[in-house]
């Protein structure tokens, strides 16, 4: 006998980058990402990819190992996303041909 499922409601960080003409959303929380040709067409598609993704842990029935793999901690009744804690900008030298 399977048992039960239960829900918690999780506020993941998502970061959105224009790379020329397209639009990505970018979740460390799961390492997922998605793009479109405009801001809204890019959310609907991370939307999209969050459930898709969401339906294959739950049919794998691997949450925990899931979960624990990406930075969440598991606290008392829920469990806790990895937390951004800044963003900026370092310089780098990248070695390209002339």
């Amino acid at each position: 006998m399977a048992g039960k499922n239960t829900t918690i409601h999780a506020s993941i960080p998502v970061i959105y980058l224009k790379e020329g003409e397209s639009f990505i959303c970018y979740s460390p929380a799961f390492d997922l990402a998605a793009h479109g040709s405009s801001f809204e067409d890019a959310r609907r598609s991370f939307t999209k990819t969050v459930k898709l993704f969401m339906a294959h842990v739950t049919k794998k029935g691997t949450w925990g190992e899931v979960l624990r793999e990406y930075g969440w901690k598991k606290n008392k009744r829920n469990w806790d996303p990895p937390r951004v804690i800044g963003q900026g900008s370092k310089v780098i030298e990248l070695p390209v041909p002339a």
